[in-house]
């Protein structure tokens, strides 16, 4: 009897507490409604305390906030960790906020720990003010304008006829299967490094071992960090994240100082046979002799875009040529159309140069096809709105909104192409697409607006190269059926394929060796 009692008891107290959550939950669920429609804040879905809405992106989150927006529109609200968030994920909208109102949403979040303990407030993280818009200006008018980049053409033709020789090397005379993956890889490493630098990394400047440094640096880029959407549990560092980013951090700032203490050491040597190739290291510190008040550059500007600018233009750059070749390779018939232009272009008794780029105008359309349908950066860095601003259909978007922009989702866009998930260079033959969204937003790749990439032609120009040249001296072939490729991608900080791309070089054009 006793027994029976005590269990009507418990289970009294079991209903009760269970009765009460619910009503606390129905009083919830209502008052998120409410408030999202007092605020008029875009459609989203429902956010859970403390996590928001975290565990709805999966391992790929630009696919699950792609799915998310088929239910709730090309702008939705949720909440990533306890930050509001608003997700873009369609070409007008990417224009309302990239273009109509770029200045309201210019900025950066500010509480990454990347920002805090890594990154040297530069061109990619630091939010928009003064500061930035200096870094940005000796990046876009110094650095890597069009003229500037013209003046490295031979150090991309160097490597890139480099990394031919160093495949068919590799690969015991096309016998074995190469890791293209990698070579892509040291090949945007080397161009990088040669551009800000002025030497190889055989050459002595290169004894610092600063490039592993900035490798460990791209690499930390990509480890996601609980604290950054949950503050409550930043000072637990579960994860060990900010350590980490703390010890590469003092090894990489060593490492940095280094280098520039060195290019100024050998610029200033007076030697008549010291005619050495000037990289962006050697113009900044040319420039620092002249600077004026008001555009002064100090040792931590320098900083910034050495890293910023190895940060962004290795992996991204590595991961599109690698998508291109994977496309290429599973679809021969595209492979052979290329080949042919090349051909008729080039002939077969020389090699490719860049002067020959402009006159394949199909190789240019692989090109913006791999782009549509694998932007190195599937989810645009985050902007910050820096005032409330009002968007698309009376939307309100709060101030200190962060804004998500959901590029892989946009390149893929079935309102807007025309089979979307399908490898067709041919649909942009006759189609105006801007690749840097200035007049169109149908894709992305690069951002745009304030934002966005400045280091645009250089990649395209790399990635365009270094096609031409894998496919005029070579065919490829794999293990297996090509049309059977493996193509499961993997997210970090770009995004990549999830096995390396492995492949066999049969020679075409002797001339290339």
């Amino acid at each position: 009897m006793e027994l029976d009692l005590e269990l009507s008891q418990w289970t009294i107290i079991f209903v009760t507490i269970f009765i009460s959550f619910l009503v606390l939950w129905v009083f919830y669920v209502k008052f998120q409604g409410a408030k999202r429609r007092r605020d008029r804040l875009p459609p989203g879905p429902f956010s859970w305390p403390v996590i928001g809405n975290m565990h709805q992106l999966g391992k790929l989150p630009y696919r699950g906030l792609q799915d998310l927006s088929h239910k709730y529109g090309p702008l939705m609200y949720l909440k990533l960790g306890c930050f509001p968030t608003v997700v873009v994920s369609s070409s007008e909208m990417a224009k309302e906020f990239l273009k109509t109102h770029d200045l309201a949403f210019a900025s950066r979040p500010t509480e990454f720990a990347l920002v805090k303990y890594l990154a040297f407030n530069g061109i990619i993280m630091a939010p928009y003010g003064a500061h930035w818009r200096h870094v940005r200006r000796l990046c876009v008018v110094e650095l890597l304008s069009p003229k500037r980049i013209e003046t490295y053409r031979s150090v991309r033709e160097d490597e890139v006829l480099d990394m031919i020789r160093s495949i068919w090397k590799k690969s015991e005379q096309g016998t074995v299967p190469v890791n293209v993956s990698n070579s892509f890889a040291s090949l945007t490493s080397s161009i990088i490094w040669r551009i800000l630098s002025g030497t190889k990394f055989s050459d002595e400047l290169n004894g610092s071992g600063l490039k592993e440094i900035l490798d460990e640096v791209t690499a930390t880029m990509g480890i996601p960090h609980i604290g950054d959407y949950i503050p409550s549990l930043d000072w637990l560092d579960l994860q060990g994240v900010k350590r980490h980013m703390k010890s590469v951090r003092r090894v990489m700032d060593a490492a940095v100082d280094k280098m520039i203490d060195q290019h100024v050491s050998r610029n200033s040597t007076v030697n008549s046979n010291n005619h050495h190739a000037k990289g962006f290291v050697d113009v900044l510190l040319e420039m620092q002799k002249t600077a004026t008040a008001d555009m002064e550059i100090t040792r931590d500007h320098i900083k910034a875009i050495i890293v910023d600018i190895y940060a962004a233009g290795t992996d991204s750059t590595t991961s599109q040529i690698e998508w291109a070749m994977s496309e290429l390779i599973r679809n021969p018939n595209i492979a052979k159309k290329v080949q042919d232009e090349i051909e008729s272009v080039v002939g077969n008794h020389r090699i490719v140069t860049e002067s020959d780029l402009a006159a394949m105008e199909y190789l240019q359309c692989v090109v913006k096809e791999t782009l549509r349908l694998y932007p190195a950066g599937p989810i645009m860095v985050p902007h910050e709105s820096a005032e409330a601003c009002t968007v698309g259909d009376g939307y309100l978007i709060p101030e200190k909104t962060r804004v998500v922009v959901n590029a892989w989702a946009i390149g893929r866009d079935p309102k807007v192409w025309e089979d979307p998930l399908a490898f067709k260079p041919e649909r942009l033959k006759y189609k105006n697409v801007d690749v840097k969204g200035q007049t169109n937003f149908d894709m992305i790749p690069f951002g745009t607006g304030r934002r966005g990439c400045p280091g645009a032609q250089l990649a395209m120009g790399t990635i365009s190269l270094a096609l031409a040249q894998l496919w005029h001296c070579f065919d490829w072939k794999i293990e297996g059926n090509p049309s059977k490729l493996d193509m499961t991608e993997t997210f970090g900080t770009v995004i990549t394929r999830q096995c390396h791309l492995y492949a066999i070089p049969v020679l075409r054009m002797p001339s290339c060796l």
